[in-house]
């Protein structure tokens, strides 16, 4: 019954949520990466989404925190400080802000344990 309530409520969607939004996430990093000499255009639905997922990881794995915010620190690397905070409050930045947090909020901790790792572990 446990496992059935679970699925009826969206345990397995949380989980995938959570993944699609590290993917993202690693995607955004990945391409960021990929750019050897200039830094690509960050979108602000992607910053707020690395960004959630950082501070999330972070809350919730304290001793890792230090590695995800190295993470978020190297995806804004070549971003001026001007271009962040313009990106930062645009609606589109926002909503996206919003919406993966709540999406992190609604993710069991065991799930989120199991994606922070894989998120730290993504090359």
């Amino acid at each position: 019954m446990f496992q059935l309530t679970h699925f009826c409520l969206g345990e397995t969607n949380m989980k995938a949520s959570f993944l699609a939004l590290s993917a993202t996430g690693a995607v955004v990093l990945l391409s960021a990466f990929a750019g050897t000499r200039t830094s690509p255009k960050l979108h602000p639905e992607s910053l707020a989404r690395f960004e959630a997922i950082t501070s999330y990881c972070g809350g919730i794995q304290p001793d890792a925190n230090e590695r995800f915010q190295l993470r978020l620190a190297r995806m804004v690397s070549g971003h001026s400080p001007d271009e962040l905070r313009d990106d930062r409050n645009t609606s589109a930045y926002q909503a996206a802000k919003r919406e993966a947090n709540e999406t992190l909020a609604r993710t069991s901790h065991g799930t989120a344990v199991r994606a922070c790792s894989e998120f730290l572990a993504a090359k």
